[in-house]
């Protein structure tokens, strides 16, 4: 969940389980480790290179057992890739190779073909011990493991290059104890990095794990020129290269996700409410690609995540100075949401996504600054520019003639939009236009340069309705109505129900509270014109937290528990 941009689809998906979700009793005890995606999918590798410092050790994972296979020594290179068509150039590189492409000019064929030579034997040492004879007598042979232990030579392109090289072998060996393996879409190839081949190993009931030997300080891989701590398991799905998967400790990883969601430079109250957010995120969400075998990915589909190289030390004593520490709703971790700015206010969920949500609701965010990262934006387009902005989501409804903004949500965004054109019209709902727009917020105002406004009510939703927010005793923020009196703003008096910044007295001394809660339009407020420019305040959903806001509520001394109250109605911090 970056701050610059969200996955819609996940979202959505996610929101639809809220409901649900909030009546799961709370789990005797909160697992320690998080099984991280870093490969997946679209983004699966034919190959990936590992190794550490202190060396590193390859083992066989199944019942939470882990069995070491073989180590190698610090600074040395093990290469895993899927057991198909590769070219082993003259350096011993190998590079992934298509065979219905043709042959390439130089280097040498490794396909998925084998030969088995002999039976089964017990373990790795007994296969190992097999392929050293077997190399005094000229012979490359290597351990493979199917639920078993093997002794396979050759890398063949096809069955009939196995075969006759299977008659060769036979005459040579004098045996006829062998028999040709084909290819699979489960085996992997582990190999060093002059593509020797150190095993082969199916992806079955056992997995492939890799890990830094105990010597190293931290207990950090290199994975792809990347450091990462944990442990990982690379797997083979059918149809698709490798699945690389992170396992590790939370809080470790919560280090490589921190900094990424939130500078390091920020106010320390502010790390640590943004660590608890990710922390709960990632309990809520654990299992959610349990089908390929992992929690989370690394990506802003979830949470970003950087690894050993991403942390920093500030962000780190964040997650430590929280440690375990969960938004809690009924008992069990909320559904986190946050993002940049909001612009003075929050969003309930319902406007944004359509889902109620409890502790979801809209809130003041009276403290965010007036530099923070967009927090003031515009957008310009002309007519055709939107024409054809609405013809790319497969609305064509002619020339654009006007803009109307039918209701607007208590927080000030237009919730309805429509659209009038030529041809016809559309109408837009809550986040649509945003997305269509590719809009930093759906917290804005439209204004035309040629053309003109009309209607009783407002275009931006910005308006009052005579309501602004008194800071207590105690900190907390109350919403106070008082239509018709007069305010203290930044430009003067003003009559509270205008749109003037409205300054309250707290415990801290004055503060500006931005914008105001207001009902929805009392009449629509039409743009029309040659060139609509959207005027905005905010970046992001504005649902949950304000990354911006939670900033400014630590610079005021509020706490990282205080700031998460704030922002999530109703939930408990512990």
């Amino acid at each position: 969940m970056n701050k610059r941009s969200l996955v819609v689809l996940t979202v959505l998906l996610a929101l639809c389980l809220l409901v649900s979700g909030e009546s799961r009793a709370s789990a005797a005890t909160w697992p320690d480790t998080v099984r991280i995606g870093l490969y997946f999918g679209s983004s699966t590798v034919a190959s990936v290179s590992f190794s550490s410092k202190s060396g590193l050790e390859v083992g066989s994972f199944r019942n939470d057992s882990f069995e070491q296979i073989l180590t190698m020594p610090g600074g040395s290179n093990v290469i895993i890739r899927r057991d198909s068509f590769f070219i082993k150039s003259s350096s011993g590189l190998t590079s992934a190779y298509n065979p219905s492409e043709g042959k390439p000019f130089e280097g040498e064929i490794l396909g998925p073909y084998h030969v088995q030579i002999g039976e089964s034997v017990a373990n790795y040492a007994k296969a190992k011990e097999t392929v050293d004879l077997l190399t005094q007598y000229g012979i490359t042979a290597y351990p493979a493991f199917e639920d078993k232990w093997y002794v396979w030579t050759g890398f063949y392109p096809d069955a009939d290059t196995a075969s006759q090289e299977l008659k060769k072998l036979a005459d040579k060996m004098g045996t006829a104890n062998l028999k040709v393996i084909s290819s699979s879409n489960a085996r992997l190839v582990v190999q060093n990095s002059h593509a020797d081949p150190l095993l082969v190993f199916s992806d079955g009931t056992y997995k492939l794990r890799i890990r830094p030997l105990a010597a190293n300080n931290p207990y950090v891989l290199t994975v792809n020129g990347k450091q990462y701590r944990g442990e990982f398991e690379v797997r083979r799905y059918t149809d698709s290269d490798l699945t690389v998967i992170n396992i590790l400790n939370i809080e470790e990883y919560l280090y490589g996700v921190v900094p990424q969601e939130l500078e390091s430079t920020a106010p320390m109250e502010a790390l640590k409410a943004q660590a608890v957010a990710a922390r709960t995120y990632t309990y809520r969400n654990l299992g959610k690609y349990s089908k390929w075998g992992f929690d989370l990915v690394n990506t802003v589909s979830d949470q970003v995540y950087a690894g050993y190289d991403g942390e920093k030390a500030t962000t780190n004593a964040a997650v430590d100075q929280t440690k375990g520490k969960k938004i809690l709703y009924n008992g069990s971790p909320i559904s986190v949401y946050y993002f940049s700015s909001s612009g003075g206010m929050t969003e309930n969920s319902e406007n944004v996504w359509g889902t109620p949500v409890a502790y979801l609701k809209s809130v003041p965010d009276p403290y965010e600054a007036g530099n923070s990262y967009n927090y003031s934006w515009s957008r310009t387009f002309t007519a055709e520019e939107l024409k054809q902005r609405l013809f790319l989501s497969d609305v064509e409804i002619g020339d654009i003639v006007s803009i109307t903004i039918e209701e607007v949500s208590n927080a000030g965004r237009p919730i309805k939009v429509k659209f009038t054109g030529t041809k016809g019209q559309i109408t837009y709902y809550r986040e649509d236009t945003r997305r269509v727009l590719e809009l930093p917020s759906n917290n804005y105002t439209i204004i035309s340069g040629t053309g003109s406004t009309s209607g009783t009510g407002t275009s931006s939703g910005s308006s009052g309705s005579g309501i602004v927010y008194a800071i207590n005793g105690d900190g907390s923020i109350k919403a106070v109505s008082l239509p018709g009196s007069v305010a203290v703003t930044s430009s003067g008096t003003e009559v509270i129900g205008g749109s003037g910044t409205v300054y309250a007295a707290g415990t801290s001394g004055v503060s500006v509270i931005s914008g105001s809660s207001s009902t929805s339009t009392a009449s629509p407020v039409q743009v029309s014109g040659n060139v609509y420019t959207f005027v905005g305040k905010g970046w992001g959903h504005g649902v949950g937290m304000s990354q911006e806001g939670a900033k400014g509520f630590a610079r005021m001394g509020y706490t990282y528990d205080q700031i998460l109250k704030h922002y999530f109605t109703g939930v408990t911090v512990e």
